[in-house]
């Protein structure tokens, strides 16, 4: 059986091998692995900041949600295997809390080390520097889609968009969610999502089922 610390090694050395020896030896001595089921609400708005999550498998949503009415939401970006989140990062370096919500859509595993290893490694470790800036400037582009998104695209173009890039981090077609969730990521309405969805269905750009979208181009 694998112990934790060579199954840690293992992970980074899969998931991150940018990372020099002497920092993915750091990692392995101060962190461990954490295993989070599908739905499970990672990381909440005002959270404290205590832990920087480095996911090794699975799929992380994050996104904000208005503080005056809690059912409607705004998507900002996918996290998969390799990744960490630039706003816990920024966080981090403050030892500030949360200024978004982190919800597991599949099975996830990550390697969580403590936040105050962060300025720590920030000035010893050149790989661990270029991690979290390459991260800022991914996440930073991914925003900037977002606002374009908002700012000059119709909302029929946006939720193509949306789900492409759905179908695009899962690996499938396929995008298993409900006219509902669509609705609350893009910040509209059911109707609105299930005319929409309708309208592109008979274009011959999807079809529509229950609980799933499968796209066709």
């Amino acid at each position: 059986m694998i112990d934790s610390k060579t199954e840690i090694r293992n992970l980074l050395n899969y998931q991150f091998p940018d990372f020099q020896g002497e920092l993915a030896a750091e990692i392995v001595e101060s962190g461990e692995i954490v295993d989070i089921t599908a739905d499970t609400l990672m990381m909440e708005i005002g959270q404290k900041v205590e832990k920087i999550p480095l996911i090794v498998s699975g799929l992380v949503k994050v996104f904000r949600e208005s503080e005056d009415d809690h059912d409607h939401e705004l998507f900002m970006y996918y996290l998969g295997p390799g990744e960490a989140c630039a706003v816990t990062l920024i966080c981090s370096a403050k030892e500030g809390y949360s200024k978004i919500k982190a919800i597991a859509e599949e099975d996830t595993s990550l390697i969580i080390v403590p936040v105050t290893k962060f300025e720590e490694w920030m000035a010893k470790y050149p790989s661990w520097f270029y991690f979290v800036m390459d991260t800022y400037q991914h996440r930073f582009d991914e925003l900037l889609k977002v606002v374009d998104s908002i700012a000059f695209h119709r909302m029929d173009e946006r939720l193509l968009e949306y789900l492409e890039k759905s179908a695009e981090v899962s690996h499938s077609s396929i995008v298993h969610k409900t006219h509902q969730q669509i609705a609350q990521e893009l910040n509209t309405s059911r109707e609105v999502i299930t005319r929409l969805l309708k309208k592109l269905e008979l274009k011959g750009m999807l079809t529509v089922n229950r609980h799933q979208i499968k796209l066709l181009q």
